[in-house]
């Protein structure tokens, strides 16, 4: 849906952004991924047809969250890859 604007379930072309946020709001609008005392916003996709969505970190915030998240399995003993 983020490149398309084409709904994979219904195939709907009503679709909503929702921009992530970093800081959590009393209203819960704000979306956002923890990478260690700070956070990376995850934007929303909502077919309005259907009400499917689905969600997207932003590609200029990958290498932050890869590198963080990867560290702390690391740490931890987790392996992914």
């Amino acid at each position: 849906m983020k490149k398309t604007g084409v709904c994979p379930k219904c195939g709907g072309t009503d679709v909503l952004r929702i921009p992530g946020g970093t800081v959590c709001l009393g209203d819960s609008s704000q979306n956002f991924v923890a990478v260690g005392l700070s956070s990376v916003p995850v934007d929303r996709y909502v077919c309005c047809c259907c009400g499917f969505s689905e969600e997207c970190l932003r590609e200029s915030d990958l290498k932050k969250v890869k590198k963080y998240w990867a560290e702390t399995a690391q740490m931890k003993g987790i392996l992914w890859n």
